[in-house]
């Protein structure tokens, strides 16, 4: 947050505007981060299905199904 929003939420809605504020910020931060994650453990997991499913093709190839 920005030094002169926080002055700005202080000096209009006082100690409650700047709980506020910081929820808000604290939460659009929180999602970006969870975003971020989301997008790497979904890559992560479709290479770990390919793996799987290259593993199973040499299996049942060596077992002759």
């Amino acid at each position: 947050m920005e030094p002169s929003l926080i002055l700005e939420l202080a000096t209009r809605f006082g100690p409650a505007g700047l709980i506020i504020g910081w929820l808000v910020w604290e939460r659009m931060t929180t999602a970006r981060e969870r975003l971020a994650y989301d997008r790497e453990r979904l890559e992560a997991d479709r290479q770990l299905a390919a793996s799987l499913a290259a593993l199973t093709a040499v299996i049942q190839e060596r077992l002759g199904r």
